[in-house]
């Protein structure tokens, strides 16, 4: 009985939230929507008042893909395509996406792979996407102008015959997390509030990643110091 009435606190819990975070971007939409349909304004106005709504359409999308990422995770229905991908592809098309969020904060992004050879890999392409996009666009919110990002990609040598094991490394001298606050880094919608960051994402991000991760039979681990920076670590065995 304990555990069925935990079991639906958090799922009330869960739609409280999503709804609270789903509402802001709506009556963003909603709001930009009458001023941009309002007569007398100019078409510079109209334009920029355009922008707003789709910026805040895509904000609303993302947050109801996450949402059904989760669900699906929780109901066991979510199932990974593997198709044969080229890892250097791979990495190149992560870079290339993460790299222009990072260039407009001047944040540098190192990638180090001169311990990784390339290879062709059985994986689901788009849920590895999601999973480095996911915490390397954390790493570029939470870190501040003119920082640096570091990824390091390496092979790890496995006991089993036919089996390689890749470990992805990423780091940061971004704001950091308390001590208190890792335990519950990969719960839904937590998120430790820090001046001049209290209204970035929806908490839902790392919470997908863990999952994502613990689907493909992989393992990350996170280490943070207040005011120093993150480190993440993955490891992927296939």
């Amino acid at each position: 009985l304990s555990a069925v009435e935990k079991a639906a606190e958090e799922k009330n819990s869960f739609f409280s939230n999503i709804s609270h975070d789903m509402r802001t971007p709506l009556n963003a939409v909603l709001g930009f929507t009458r001023l941009a349909k309002a007569e007398g304004i100019s078409e510079r106005q109209r334009l920029e008042y355009l922008n707003k709504i789709q910026s805040s359409g895509e904000v609303l999308l993302d947050l109801i893909n996450d949402t059904l990422t989760i669900s699906k995770a929780n109901s066991g229905k979510l199932e990974l395509r593997r198709e044969p991908i080229s890892s250097e592809e791979l990495i190149e098309t992560i870079s290339a996406l993460i790299g222009t969020s990072a260039a407009e904060k001047e944040i540098t992004v190192s990638l180090n792979k001169a311990h990784y050879h390339p290879r062709l890999i059985m994986a689901d392409q788009l849920v590895l996407q999601k999973i480095f996009l996911n915490i390397l666009n954390n790493a570029v919110k939470y870190t501040p102008q003119g920082g640096h990002i570091w990824v390091d990609i390496n092979d790890v040598k496995q006991p089993r015959q036919g089996e390689a094991a890749t470990e992805i490394v990423i780091r940061d001298n971004g704001i950091g997390m308390s001590p208190e606050y890792l335990p519950h880094l990969f719960e839904p919608f937590s998120q430790e509030k820090q001046q001049g960051y209290e209204a970035i994402g929806t908490g839902l991000g790392l919470s997908i990643v863990k999952q994502l991760i613990d689907l493909m039979g992989g393992s990350i681990t996170v280490s943070s110091r207040l005011g120093q920076g993150t480190r993440s670590e993955e490891r992927r065995v296939g």
